[in-house]
């Protein structure tokens, strides 16, 4: 799992006293980055995000909490080592903790074992109550907030996170607290206090033990509604762990025990299997492949530090040109303490091994890392197609831009009237893409020149397909058509009974749809005519995919279908725990889909049996899975690219934008291309 990420050019080079040295991830109200004290200690620097720096509310109550923060010294938190909540930007640096996130760990090894919960539950509450007793409320909670040491676990942000109430972070454009984690009285507006700690407690316990959040998986909105008025879903959990999380998720917070009580509780049931006197010595309290993970971290090489003077304009010296790159290995102590990194590691990081940025040829940037980024004038939820060295994708600024494969650079754009949701495809020297003004769009590929425009009554989500040498696109109108790919004529339009936001398929002479009306349509593609139909119980935004005589499409009542392509009989249906919009591949056999319940499914084409799911941290419901060379890529909604073994459903690394991940990936030449809200089309190597 890679911890660290080359620097952009908008990144800082020094944040205080600290050299930035490494990207570390984003949150909702800052960046994140490894740091270095002129002394050598490694730190983690949050960034406030400079438009909510600017609100001189949000300045006061940051200071306030840290403050607050500094004063939080319990074992199992990466406290607070220096801030300026004053700056420009506003910044608070804490210990940097060389562990991984139980979210990373959970969804790369799945569920944990009791016993690991238990003594992970003792971790956390007693961090827990060194906040609360330093006067902090940490009111987000969640497992991406929890890192995973030999030595035990630590809750970080508890000062980012509470900076601000509830209505001037709405005012800011956010939200305080995660989704499936965030506690009723945290989402009715009414106090919040302790308690809402102790609510977030339970649902990271039910998590680490099922590998799903106890209000299951979704939209922010479907999973704040049933944190607020639903039961949570604990049946998974062991009879014992039940007892513990359930009172912490009730509604009303009174309801909910002390954390004094509960940690009396936690370290009562473990001790019954572990010898908690010495339970942090060792790494026994965690999974043998969590232990493993971290052992891998600890080999691995901190990013080199360049030596020199400080960053021109911010008063010093010119920088001096980094050090040539020398092999070697890192020392790095996994019980060394509260900051996670020995003293010996902070040497060898000064010249450690060559750790590649953007700017080097993509044969040897590691798996996971970015090999160039190019920024679009809104999000980018098209699916990138690439061809003959060019990238094409569109835009929410209603461009579709072609872009140099290796560098990222612009080769052209054109303008539509409207957004460009649609996925464009590539055939012949030609470009076809939809747009929201209702048009179907035929472009020169070499220069970006239109050829023809083909007109219907609505917007144009669906991406088109090609076959006998028309061009099949759906409509917002309801109808699906086909144009002749030369010239844009029109040749036959069918009807469906809604919205088709669905991409056709083709395969022998027959065109597969599906349609908001939840019907999956095989029509003929010289005459239009249909040939059959298979009703599901929800609406079809997932595009078809047809593979050896069978269709498999995704619908809304939660469902994956297998449907042979001659008559339309259901060979088998696979059920998710939430909608499957997702458009499923097919690759060896099997077939790959992401369901709104924040998961990656394997299933057996033949069957519709489940070979393994991939938890994410987010839901995964529009972006699309491709399958290339053994591996599984696929976009979330946490602002995450995933690559997973296709074989064994094991994490393989994620790359970290901005926004959501609502693009497909598309690979090719061992470079990952997608698309994010945060705008920008990124080059990932494979």
């Amino acid at each position: 799992m890679e911890a660290f990420r080359a620097l952009r050019p908008e990144d800082p080079s020094h944040v205080g006293r600290y050299r930035i040295i490494a990207r570390l991830g984003a949150g909702g109200m800052g960046r994140v980055y490894l740091g270095r004290s002129p002394g050598g200690r490694w730190v983690a620097v949050k960034v406030v995000h400079p438009e909510l720096a600017e609100n001189t509310e949000f300045r006061r109550r940051f200071a306030r909490e840290v403050n607050a923060a500094r004063r939080v010294n319990g074992f199992f938190t990466a406290g607070v080592v220096d801030a300026d909540p004053e700056g420009v930007p506003a910044w608070l640096a804490t210990a940097y903790v060389a562990g991984i996130s139980l979210g990373d760990a959970v969804a790369a090894h799945g569920p944990w074992p009791l016993e690991s919960v238990l003594v992970l539950g003792a971790g956390l509450a007693e961090a827990l109550e060194a906040i609360h007793q330093a006067g902090v409320v940490h009111r987000d909670l969640k497992p991406s907030n929890v890192l995973l040491a030999a030595d035990g676990p630590r809750v970080i942000d508890f000062g980012v996170s509470v900076a601000g109430d509830a209505s001037m972070l709405t005012q800011a454009g956010m939200t305080v607290g995660t989704p499936g984690f965030i506690s009723p009285e945290q989402l009715t507006g009414k106090p919040v206090g302790t308690a809402a700690d102790i609510f977030a407690l339970g649902g990271v316990l039910a998590y680490a033990a099922t590998g799903s959040g106890p209000f299951g998986g979704g939209s922010a909105h479907i999973l704040n509604y049933r944190a607020v008025y639903e039961d949570p879903e604990l049946e998974g959990l062991p009879p014992e762990l039940r007892a513990l999380v359930e009172p912490c998720l009730a509604k009303d917070p009174a309801q909910r025990p002390t954390l004094p009580a509960l940690l009396d509780r936690l370290t009562g049931m473990a001790s019954k299997t572990l010898d908690t006197a010495r339970v942090f010595a060792e790494t026994d309290w965690l999974p043998v492949p969590v232990v493993r993970d971290l052992h891998s971290r600890a080999s691995a090489a901190l990013p080199p530090v360049p030596l020199g003077g400080t960053t021109p304009g911010l008063g010093g010296p010119e920088p001096d040109p980094e050090p040539r790159p020398v092999r070697r290995r890192t020392l790095l102590g996994l019980g060394a303490g509260v900051a996670g990194v020995s003293a010996a590691a902070l040497v060898a990081g000064l010249v450690g091994d060559r750790w590649r940025g953007a700017g080097d040829d993509a044969a040897n940037i590691p798996s996971g890392e970015r090999r160039w980024a190019f920024a679009t004038g809104d999000a980018v939820v098209s699916s990138p197609a690439v061809a003959d060295g060019t990238v094409y994708v569109g835009s929410l600024d209603g461009s579709l831009y072609a872009l140099d494969a290796a560098s990222g650079a612009r080769r052209w754009a054109y303008s539509t009237a409207e957004r460009v949701l649609s996925s464009p495809l590539v055939a012949d020297g030609v470009v076809y893409v939809g747009s929201l003004d209702g048009q179907l769009y035929a472009l020169d590929a070499e220069n970006g020149e239109r050829l023809w425009e083909f007109g219907t009554d609505d917007a144009v989500l669906s991406s088109p397909a090609l076959g006998g040498g028309y061009v099949y696109v759906g409509s917002g109108d309801g109808n699906l058509y086909a144009v002749d790919a030369e010239s844009g004529a029109p040749r036959w339009e069918f009807a469906t009974g809604d919205v088709v936001d669905s991409s056709p398929a083709t395969a022998d002479g027959v065109v597969y749809v599906g349609s908001l009306d939840g019907r999956l349509y095989a029509v003929d593609a010289k005459s239009g005519e249909q040939l059959w139909e298979f009703a599901t119980e929800g609406d079809i935004f997932s595009s078809p995919a047809v593979v050896d005589g069978t269709v498999y499409v995704g619908s809304a009542d939660a469902r994956l279908y297998a449907v042979d392509a001659a008559t339309g009989e259901r060979r088998w249906a696979f059920a998710a725990d939430a909608r499957v919009f997702s458009s499923p591949a097919v690759a060896g056999g099997t077939v790959y889909v992401g369901s709104d319940d924040s998961r990656l499914y394997a299933v057996d084409a033949a069957n519709g049996t489940r070979r393994w799911s991939f938890p994410l941290t987010d839901a995964a419901g529009i972006s699309s899975p491709a399958v290339v060379d053994g591996v599984v890529y696929i976009g979330s909604a946490d602002g995450n690219l995933y690559a997973v073994d296709a074989a064994t459903g094991r994490y393989r690394w994620t790359f970290t934008t901005d926004a959501s991940v609502r693009s497909s990936p598309a690979v090719a030449g061992g470079i990952v291309y997608v698309g994010s809200d945060d705008g920008h089309l990124y080059a990932v190597k494979g």
